[in-house]
């Protein structure tokens, strides 16, 4: 993925594009940071990047608000198609880029949110496992080897 050039004259409609483009640049970035954390199991990293992440959000929600003010309702594709011929071809490709970053963007997320869902998994295996080990009944053992616990049933006269 190559980051389209920024040009000194560029239009309205290319300029909110390249907006949206530098904040998908940036959550790609967060997006290696937090798996990263995930791995090292870095705790305050992970919501460090997580703070970082929603900042992200929000700056992309105002670009995109911001495009979809200029489009006014216009097709993406139209809109790129009536800018002047140098301009509509930079806008496409800032347009492409944005496509393929999107598409970065969830491959990354989905490969962190895997990996957050074995740590989940492996986590609720080791609570099963010592919460086994914590409630077993020590063996007991009588005359005839093995014995399984038995409670002792204490039952009143008047019954």
């Amino acid at each position: 993925m190559t980051a389209p050039a920024a040009h000194d004259q560029n239009s309205p409609l290319e300029s909110a594009l390249l907006d949206v483009h530098a904040t998908l640049a940036d959550l790609l970035i967060a997006a290696d940071e937090q798996y990263a954390a995930v791995v090292a199991r870095d705790h305050q990293r992970l919501e460090s990047v997580t703070r970082q992440q929603e900042r992200l959000s929000a700056r992309l929600a105002r670009a995109e608000a911001r495009r979809l003010d200029l489009l006014a309702g216009t097709p993406l594709i139209e809109a790129v198609s009536a800018l002047p011929a140098p301009a509509a071809a930079r806008a496409d490709a800032v347009r492409h880029s944005i496509v393929d970053s999107v598409r970065e963007l969830k491959q990354r997320q989905a490969r962190t949110a895997g990996l957050l869902e074995q740590s989940i998994d492996l986590a609720a295996q080791t609570l099963t496992f010592l919460h086994r080990l914590l409630t077993a009944q020590p063996a007991a053992y009588g005359a005839r080897g093995f014995a399984p616990n038995r409670q002792s049933v204490l039952v009143d006269g008047r019954a």
